[in-house]
């Protein structure tokens, strides 16, 4: 009878463990908690003397993003590569700049071909380019699929921001149920504390 009792406690403590790490990997991301968190820390290294040095996240852009809408749908997009030798000033930027996207620009991943699709457009380049910007329209993410490709694929770095304005915007016209309305970004009244015209 003793034998049963302690390898029925050895299963029930076994299959506990197992909701345990299945609970972890599920945790929704919230952006602003992460971001503050992130900045607490940097002020504490700041306050302490410390020898370590930590920066705060510069610029908004890199060569690829991954956008996830407000339905947790995915989409994609890639800039030139540039490669910087100096800030140029980036340290001052606090507001992204218009980049003149367009609609055709985004690339609508399905969720069970995002791995797939991630690693055979960054994982394929060099190292030092393989960055990748992740945007939500959300705070918090809940949808955590990406982050199975961030730990599984061991990509070099990557940055997780909220959307901008000329991301939303595209999105917008791009999820229209109405495809005869263009999009013109000379027409669009931008809101110039949330972005940088040229």
């Amino acid at each position: 009878m003793a034998r049963i009792f302690i390898g029925f406690i050895i299963c029930f403590l076994l299959l506990n463990c197992n909701k345990k790490k299945n609970s972890v990997k599920n945790k929704p991301y919230i952006i602003s908690y992460e971001d503050r968190k992130l900045q607490n820390y940097i002020d504490s290294l700041k306050k302490s003397n410390s020898k370590t040095v930590a920066f705060p996240r510069k610029g908004f852009y890199g060569e690829h993003q991954l956008i996830i809408d407000k339905k947790g749908d995915f989409y994609f997009y890639q800039k030139e590569y540039f490669l910087e030798f100096c800030s140029y000033g980036n340290e001052n930027d606090t507001l992204p700049h218009l980049l003149r996207l367009e609609p055709k620009d985004f690339v609508r991943i399905p969720q069970k071909n995002l791995t797939d699709f991630l690693s055979e457009n960054i994982l394929t380049k060099e190292k030092n380019r393989q960055i990748l910007i992740i945007a939500s329209q959300k705070d918090t993410i809940k949808n955590t699929s990406f982050f199975e490709f961030l730990n599984t694929k061991n990509i070099g770095t990557y940055i997780i921001r909220r959307t901008t304005q000329e991301e939303d915007t595209v999105l917008q016209y791009k999820n229209n149920d109405r495809k005869h309305f263009y999009y013109y970004p000379d027409s669009i009244k931008w809101n110039k504390t949330k972005i940088k015209l040229p």
